[in-house]
């Protein structure tokens, strides 16, 4: 198959979507003759990886920007929102005149997984397949315990999503064009979509040293070692993990927390914890390289990680792989994915706020060392299992086949 794909993000080595779009590509072009549309910054990236490491053949890359004075005022995560999407106006254009030289059997919006922002691609003719893409509610009872912030933030989100989602001619037009839509949030899609809509895994790992070192014991230590790993966000439940740590920690528990990422949460958090009797069982780290994180994940025994309205986060992956039991909180794909299986998904209840429900688990864990080794095997199992790359890739194959048939 000659497969044209859009990938916004997509280099190794940093985790997140651009992990997902390298992997998944790679993945798809040891079979298939893959061109990738996607960032111009990106192409030294790429020449540093290519030049330690064989491309894949059937693998090559288009790089586009936007011109100069719109990656200026970016910067950062600053005006994101507006540059990819106009990002995606561009992409339109550059994909429509490479298909005229060499036309593609299937389109494929792959990063870039909002359901409320358009893709280039949707502009081009050809069987086009849109997502994974999709987007989680926040639980009711999760919203009522944060700060007034952080509910004001969620509404804003949600008002702003179902503006885009209803109104916006383009990002309609690609939800009415796309012949088949992945999601990883089938159950919050618009009505709209339901005939063509596939429910699918939005992340995949790969069980390499580059990305997980495998804990050959799973015994834990004398003192229970709580990692968490992610910006410090509230609806990444940076705030939260640190509530529950340190309320287990008054408990008297030989245990502590080591908080890996940055964030706008920082300086709160480390202002609660040096006021706090058992702060000195916490550290913070800050922004660490991928092997200090990989590092930190094995030295570990319990992954705290109580996210809302957040899709699977590779991190998560990561600490499933490398053997730690996951501790989240229903509602989101965290949640759907840990369930029991790999972990304690804590259930949320009118009765008590989310914290107390993972001090609850924290201490099950704690307790209970035979249950937290089985749940130790069981995550990586799951990692190989349900995420791997190569797994995910023939899932798509197959979306491809299904999605040429429908036009031809």
């Amino acid at each position: 198959m000659k497969i044209l794909i859009s990938a916004y993000s997509c280099e190794t080595g940093r985790g997140g979507e651009g992990e997902i779009g390298w992997r998944m590509v790679n993945a798809l072009a040891e079979q298939h003759e893959v061109r990738v549309i996607t960032r111009a910054n990106l192409r030294p990236v790429h020449e540093a990886i290519f030049s330690e490491a064989q491309k894949p053949g059937g693998l090559t890359f288009e790089y586009f920007d936007l011109p100069w004075i719109f990656r200026f005022y970016k910067k950062g995560n600053r005006f994101f929102l507006i540059y990819y999407y106009l990002w995606q106006i561009g992409v339109a254009f550059l994909a429509r005149r490479m298909l005229r030289d060499d036309p593609a059997d299937v389109l494929h919006h792959l990063i870039g997984g909002m359901d409320w922002m358009p893709s280039g691609l949707a502009f081009c003719r050809g069987p086009f397949v849109w997502g994974p893409v999709g987007s989680e509610n926040t639980h009711p009872l999760m919203r009522r315990y944060q700060p007034l912030k952080t509910r004001m933030k969620d509404r804003i989100r949600v008002c702003m999503r179902g503006i885009l989602r209803t109104y916006e001619p383009f990002t309609r037009y690609t939800g009415a064009r796309a012949d088949i839509v992945l999601s990883h949030t089938p159950d919050t899609m618009p009505r709209r979509y339901a005939d063509k809509l596939r429910p699918f895994n939005q992340t995949g790992i790969a069980d390499l040293p580059s990305l997980t070192r495998v804990k050959i014991n799973i015994g834990r230590g004398e003192r229970l070692r709580l990692v968490y790993a992610g910006d410090l966000k509230d609806w990444k439940g940076a705030r939260m993990a640190l509530e529950a740590a340190l309320a287990f920690f008054e408990t008297g528990a030989d245990a502590d927390l080591v908080v890996v990422g940055d964030g706008p949460l920082r300086a709160d958090m480390e202002a609660a914890t040096q006021a706090h009797p058992n702060g000195g069982q916490v550290r913070f780290l800050g922004k660490v390289s991928m092997e200090r994180l990989i590092d930190e994940l094995y030295e570990g025994d319990v992954f705290l990680y109580p996210t809302f309205h957040h899709g699977l986060a590779t991190i998560v992956l990561q600490a499933m792989l490398t053997g730690l039991p996951i501790i989240c909180v229903e509602g989101d794909a965290t949640g759907r994915a840990v369930g029991q299986e790999v972990g304690i998904t804590v259930l949320l209840s009118e009765d008590e706020a989310p914290s107390t429900g993972i001090v609850r688990a924290i201490t099950e864990l704690a307790e209970d060392e035979s249950r937290r080794q089985i749940l130790s095997h069981n995550a990586r199992q799951i990692a190989l299992e349900r995420y791997s790359y190569m797994r995910l890739s023939r899932q798509i194959e197959a979306v491809y086949l299904v999605c040429i048939e429908s036009k031809s």
